[in-house]
This record gives structure tokens, sequence and C-alpha cells, in this order.
């Protein structure tokens, strides 16, 4: 992307499979520049770095820091063993193999005997288009997910094991990847996935009552403590050094004053993952911003939980507790996404701390675990035909209203006939294969996985190497000026895709992306009038004041918003801001106390420094 944002001719350098994708800006316009400015400091990978957010930003952010916590985040640590790209290499390693091999491990571990189901449930995550549309954002979904699921794995595995020496290896992971789990700091998938943990936990708890103790309860209990409290213990420093800037964060018109209600989704969005199959970024419903809001989860849990029940009361057919307990689980969380809720309860179970569309995470990991679980254990027909062929015709009714639901707010969307046909006649396909019961073990899985990979798998580019950006023009030359003049700050105007351009060279720059807002700079600036627009995460993006000589904000969205910042102000002077970048010549540079000293092309970059 930075290659197109630059136009520069050719094919991109290194690009191996699938093409770069625009809304994917969280990968390639601030996580990776966040990344490689942490790499080009002095002394590198910083505990405080300006460019990044205000106090100890980056202790908050999923980036290299050579601080302590590193040693509990092995993702990282290929960014000081190997050079940069070699290390950002093992990152991505990390994040896509740990998935995979973490959730197949977790499935085994809550019961499923089947290894074929358990890679497929593994499949299922890694492929879906929640995670691959939020594979590098910044709650970091695969770390996230690979160091819950192996939390969850030991966490079975204390009740479960009696073998000493497993039980230490268990405990020592356990604390080892729960502090990982901490770090991701995002707690609007933390505390959903929190309680689904324990939904399972319980669940599978009662699905071996009947071969456990009293002593192998206490047990696990005493194991699950006293790794809880030695996350604790090891997080105390890190708490201390933290503390300030948490604060500040808390204090955030967004996200740290956001609370949830309950009751932000409609039904459509709910379920709108009957449609997630070989979308695109230019094939988006209207009701949503862009793809990545637009994907989820394929949902058949209905189909597991109708079945279960029509067994349970036509067939006397035992409902397992693990089923139970999800289902409980899912059609709970299903009730926050769609209607609101007490506000007792919500801050009872810090879910008014998460968000309904970030509660999709535990949502869809719930519903796979369930269906992985149902396939494995109800393996013989217990249906009549006439029950099955009945429950899948209403459930296929319940897709046609779904999608006639949608119609009424995006019309435009679904008067293309493929939006109707496509998601109607996988629905067809995928019910048919879960009620043909003598088909459904063998070919459910088969087909739902390929259906993903195909749609998918090509969604997030596979490089070699970072040469479309490293290797830049643009890069080299402002990496050229940063060298020169290393304590030159730097401010762009009109785009703040090139700010996180400049902030990968070790430069430090005032807007692009914030994690931080630095409230005492902003208040020198307006003296606190804007602070409401402000004092948030946010994604920076300056222009000059046309009419006046003062400073002001407007509000975009949520997390972007525009300063209208006059570039010749004393404060920034003080504050060491010289050079100014801009996407195009800037012809008032000589009014304001500016001189060009550089223009690249291709990508039209003008550069001016304050004289």
């Amino acid at each position: 992307m930075g290659r197109n944002l630059l136009t520069e001719p050719g094919i991109a350098r290194g690009l191996i499979l699938s093409s770069p994708k625009h809304l994917r800006v969280d990968e390639w316009a601030i996580w990776t520049p966040a990344m490689l400015s942490q790499a080009r400091q002095n002394p590198p990978f910083p505990i405080e770095n300006p460019s990044l957010g205000a106090g100890r930003a980056p202790l908050l952010m999923s980036v290299p820091v050579a601080y302590y916590t590193t040693f509990f985040r092995p993702q990282l640590w290929g960014f000081f063993v190997l050079d940069f790209e070699r290390g950002f290499s093992f990152y991505w390693c990390t994040k896509a193999f740990g998935l995979l091999a973490a959730v197949t491990w977790a499935l085994r571990q809550i019961g499923v005997r089947s290894y074929l189901l358990a890679i497929f449930g593994a499949i299922w995550v890694m492929f879906s288009s929640y995670v691959q549309w939020w594979f590098s954002s910044p709650g970091m979904l695969p770390e996230m997910i690979t160091t819950w699921a192996i939390c969850l794995g030991c966490a079975v595995c204390f009740f479960k094991d009696r073998h000493r020496g497993k039980l230490g290896l268990a405990l020592t992971s356990f604390i080892f990847c729960g502090t990982n789990f901490v770090l991701c700091l995002y707690p609007p998938y933390q505390i959903p996935l929190t309680l689904l943990m324990l939904a399972i936990l319980i669940g599978v708890w009662l699905e071996n009552s009947d071969k456990q103790d009293s002593k192998s309860t206490i047990r696990g209990l005493i194991l699950i403590g006293t790794g809880l409290l030695a996350i604790a213990v090891i997080l105390i420093p890190y708490w201390m050094d933290v503390r300030g800037t948490l604060e500040m964060v808390a204090q955030t018109v967004y996200p740290g004053q956001r609370r949830s209600a309950g009751g932000d989704l409609s039904l459509f969005k709910l379920f709108s993952g009957v449609l997630g199959f070989f979308e695109s970024e230019q094939t988006v419903p209207a009701v949503y911003d862009n793809i990545c809001e637009a994907s989820n989860f394929y949902p058949l849990w209905p189909a597991v939980v109708l079945a279960t029940l029509f067994a349970r009361f036509r067939n006397r057919t035992r409902i397992s507790p693990l089923l139970a307990t999800l289902s409980i689980f899912l059609i709970c969380f299903g009730l926050y996404c769609v209607m609101p809720l007490p506000a007792w309860l919500l801050r009872a179970t810090l879910l008014d701390l998460a968000t309904e569309r970030r509660a999709l995470l535990a949502l869809g990991l719930a519903n796979i675990f369930l269906c992985c679980f149902f396939l494995d254990r109800y393996r013989a027909a217990f249906l009549s035909k006439t029950t099955a062929a009945i429950c899948g015709a209403v459930l296929w009714l319940g897709v046609v209203f779904l999608l006639l639901q949608g119609r009424t707010t995006n019309a435009v969307y679904f008067s293309d006939p493929w939006h109707w046909i496509q998601p109607l006649a996988i629905s067809a396909a995928i019910l048919l294969l879960f009620f043909w019961e003598a088909l459904r073990f063998r070919w459910l899985p088969t087909v739902l996985g390929v259906l993903l990979i195909f749609s998918n798998a090509a969604i997030n580019p596979v490089m070699s190497g970072l040469g479309p950006l490293l290797g830049s023009k643009a890069f080299k030359e402002i990496d050229r000026i940063r060298a020169q003049d290393p304590d030159g700050k730097w401010i762009i105007y009109h785009t703040r895709y090139f700010a996180q351009l400049v902030k990968a060279t070790g430069a430090t720059v005032f807007n692009g992306t914030m994690i931080v807002p630095d409230l005492a700079l902003l208040h020198q600036l307006d003296s606190g009038a804007n602070e409401s627009t402000y004092n948030r995460y946010a994604n920076i993006g300056c222009e000059v004041p046309r009419k006046s000589h003062e400073v002001s904000a407007s509000l975009v969205y949520p997390d972007f918003y525009i300063l209208f910042l006059p570039p010749d102000l004393p404060v920034l002077a003080n504050a060491g801001y010289r050079y100014i970048l801009f996407p195009k010549e800037w012809t008032d540079g000589r009014r304001y106390g500016f001189t060009l000293i550089e223009k690249i092309t291709p990508g039209d970059l003008w550069i001016y420094r304050r004289d």
C-alpha cells in the first residue's frame, strides 16, 4: 500500500501471494510503522516514544520494547535477535501458526476427540472473515486468541491431570501465556473472552463431574488462583511504570470514557456471518463503513441448539453440559448485542467496558467450539428425516428473513442478485450437510473449511521483506534528512498516512496515529477549548487554517479528527517542530517562514524546513 500511495511504478517488490488491501490500514499504516519507529530510536525499542503517544505509550502497544515484559511475548523476540525484516517475519509466523496450534490443542483439551475436527476448528477460527480482516489491529487478535486458548487448555488440565510434571508445565504455561494475554491490553476483546473461558471451564467440569472427586476440583481452583496471583505479581513493576499512562487513557473521551449499554447491533449485524464468503472491499452492505466492520463468523450455532433441543424433548437424548453452557453463553451474549441490559448487570460482568461489535469475537469462538464439540459427540442419527428437514427449512427461511431485513436499509447492495443467490445457496448447502446425519461428521467440516479458505485466505497478502516501504525513494530521502537532524520534529499536512511513513524512519512526528494524546502540548496550542475532540486515541490529520490563525479541531470519526494548525506557532517552534511535509506544493511556505528543502518523486512529496 505504501507503494500505491507513493505512486511508484512496477510490481511491488517481494509480493508473493494476493494483493495489498487499503482497508487493512491498521497493519500497513499504523502497526508496521510503529514497530519500525521503535527499532530506529536511539537507543532502540524505548518505553517512551512521542511519535506513538504521550507517556509510556509503547508499553500499551504490541510493539517491541526493551523491557522485562517482552520476555512473556515470544512473538516479539525476533526483533531483538534478528534484523528487523526477519524479526518482522518471525512475528507474523508466530501469529499465524501459533493461532492454529493453540486452538487445535485447546479443542482437544476440552474434549473434542477427533484430531481432524480439532484442526477444522482451528482453520475455522483462522480463516473466518472477522479474524482475517482484523488480523493485525490494535487488539492483536491472533496473539490474544492464541494465549487465551493456551490458558484455557492449561486450566482444563488443572482439573483433569494428576501427574505433577504435567501440572507444573501447565501452570508455567498458564502464567506465561496469561501474562501475554493481559499485555494485549484491549478490554473490549479480553472481557468477553474471559467470560467465555469461564463458561467453557464450567461446562468441562460438569462434563467430567462423574469422573472427578472433590480433590480434583479443589486442586484445579487452587492452581488457577495460584496462576492468577503469579500473573499479578509479575505485572506489579509494569503496573507501577505504566500507571500514569493508563490514568491518561482512562480520562480520554475515547476509549477511556466509552461505556456500553447493550443493544447496539441489529439482528442482521449479529448474524451477518451468513454473508461472509467471497466478500471484498468493494462489496459491503451500506449499514457498515467498510469490509472490516462488516466481517463476522458464520453462525451455525442456532442449528446446533435447535437440533439438540429437538433431540432432548423428542428422543430424550442427554444434552452435554458443555453444549449447554456454550449455548447459554451464546444466547446471553446475543441478547447483550441486540437489546439494552440493566446497568448493574453490565457493571458486574464488566461488559460496560466492552462493546457489542467486539463481543462478536467471543460469540464467534463460542460458536466454533460449540459446533466442533457437537460434531464430535453427536455422530449417531437422533433426528427423524421429517424433523431434520423441518429444522433445516426453518433455519434457511431465517436466512431469507435476515436478508430481507438487510434489504430494508441496503436496497442498493441487495439489488445485485449475487448478494441473494450466494448466501442462500451456501446456507442451503451447509444446512443440508448439517441435518443429513449420515454426511454431517465427514462432509460438513470439509465443505465449510474449503469455503472459508477459498473465501478469506487471500485477505492478508504474503510478502517477502518490507521492500516496498524500506526501499522506496520517499523513505530513503526522509530518513536521510532525519539522520542529518535527528532532533528535528515533523508535522505532516493533508494526509495522516504519510505521517506514519515519516514515523517509520524514527523521526518524531506531531500527528498520525497517537495512542495517548499529548494534552500538555495540545493545551498550549488552544488552551483546552477543543479538548473533547482531541482527548482521545486518534488518527490525526493536520490542515492549515484558511480563515483565521487560530487552532481548531473537527471530529470526523470517534478515532479520527482534523486539527487546523498554523505551522508557524511559537509553541511548535519552541518544541522543535522544524519540518513540514505536504503531498503537494505549498505555495504559502515563505509566508509562514518555511523554505522548500526537498521534492520527492514519485509520490510528489514536498518537504519544508523552518527558516
